[in-house]
């Protein structure tokens, strides 16, 4: 898809196409960013290439900024049922990393971001509290 739009005088060329995985390619004004796709939530920015991934970019005025976890954290407490990544493996978004099973149900961690995990903090069957690091990212 392409269009141009005009923002303060400014005329800005985009086109937006899918790449390979879960990604979204949006050129502006011929240059490249990339977007992850999440489901049922907005696309993030992320920089796919970039080595160092907190880092803001300006271009043409505009600001991309690419949320980073460094920690993927219980979002409530329960009990993990089952963890699906391994140190040293490299994450995308919408990756399952974990299965937390909480009043009764399962409910999946993903990562939100990309980043290589450092450390895996948690085990199966282990009892966590909201807001407990479960895994560590390089």
């Amino acid at each position: 898809m392409q269009t141009t739009i005009k923002i303060d005088n400014k005329v800005y060329r985009i086109e937006i196409s899918e790449t390979e995985g879960d990604l979204l390619k949006v050129k502006v004004n011929d240059k490249e960013h990339f977007f992850a796709k999440k489901e049922l939530s907005e696309p993030s920015f992320t920089d796919f290439y970039a080595k160092d991934l907190n880092r803001e970019t300006k271009e043409d005025g505009i600001i991309f900024r690419e949320r980073v976890e460094k920690e993927i954290k219980s979002p409530l407490a329960g009990t993990i049922s089952s963890i699906g990544v391994k140190v040293g493996e490299t994450l995308r978004p919408g990756k399952k990393v974990a299965t937390l099973i909480a009043m009764k149900m399962e409910n999946e961690i993903v990562s939100e971001g990309y980043g290589k995990i450092k450390e895996v903090k948690v085990k199966a069957n282990q009892s966590v509290n909201s807001g407990d690091t479960l895994i560590v990212l390089e």
